[in-house]
């Protein structure tokens, strides 16, 4: 009698059914939740960039050679939007990509927030330059460093979502090879942002490279489990 009752789950919600996104946040509420606990998530850092302990310089004689490009900010702020414009497309058309997306990329910071107060650093910036400058990205530039203070470096939050973006792209079975390779190369645009925008030291990239890759393994079993309850529960 139980099983007669039970409701069969709705598949990835239909673009042309309105109906389906009701029966979708019905009974995957989860993913909701998911995607809400994930960019309140993306905060967490702010809490964390402040010095704590021993505070660290990681630049190297590479990184005076590296130009400041004021215009660069633009492609730097630009990570955020399309990382939620990216989880909304999987969300219409690849679930399961959309949750396995969303908690590598949330390992992914854990472990950066985890590494902050043990290893903080310090990222020397021109504030002088910037501040000196009257056009409309260096204004743009000042403004980021008001409001984004100048620690927690290494490894950069910036580098590891890129990475984790570069990779779950290629699992997307429904975008064309030319998307797959422009978001490839515009993240990899972004993650070089970080050093010409000086809001990064150059070993801060290497140092998300790794995080990032160690993300996508270390989430296959959260994902799995977190797959499991959600898919075995029935009707709410």
């Amino acid at each position: 009698m139980q099983e007669m009752r039970r409701v069969e789950k709705p598949s990835t919600p239909s673009l042309k059914d309105k109906g389906s996104y009701l029966r979708y946040c019905r009974h995957f509420w989860r993913d909701a939740v998911l995607i809400a606990v994930f960019f309140a998530s993306m905060w967490v850092m702010e809490l964390m960039n402040r010095p704590f302990g021993t505070v660290r310089d990681l630049s190297i004689p590479f990184d005076q050679v590296i130009p400041l490009m004021p215009w660069t900010i633009v492609i730097y702020m630009s990570w955020a939007p399309l990382i939620i414009a990216l989880a909304v497309v999987y969300f219409l058309y690849d679930r399961h990509l959309m949750r396995r997306y969303l908690i590598t990329l949330g390992i992914g910071q854990l472990m950066a927030n985890v590494t902050f107060p043990f290893f903080q650093t310090m990222i020397p910036r021109p504030y002088e330059e910037v501040f000196a400058g009257t056009d409309i990205f260096s204004k743009m530039l000042a403004i980021v460093y008001r409001v984004d203070n100048h620690y927690c470096g290494f490894p950069s939050i910036h580098v590891i979502n890129c990475v984790i973006t570069m990779v779950m792209i290629w699992f997307f079975r429904e975008a064309k090879l030319w998307v797959k390779l422009l978001v490839t190369i515009y993240f990899g645009f972004i993650a070089i942002s970080t050093v010409t925008t000086k809001q990064h030291v150059v070993l801060d990239i290497p140092g998300g490279i790794v995080y990032g890759l160690l993300a996508i393994p270390l989430s296959i079993p959260v994902i799995r489990l977190y797959e499991k309850k959600v898919l075995t529960e029935s009707t709410l």
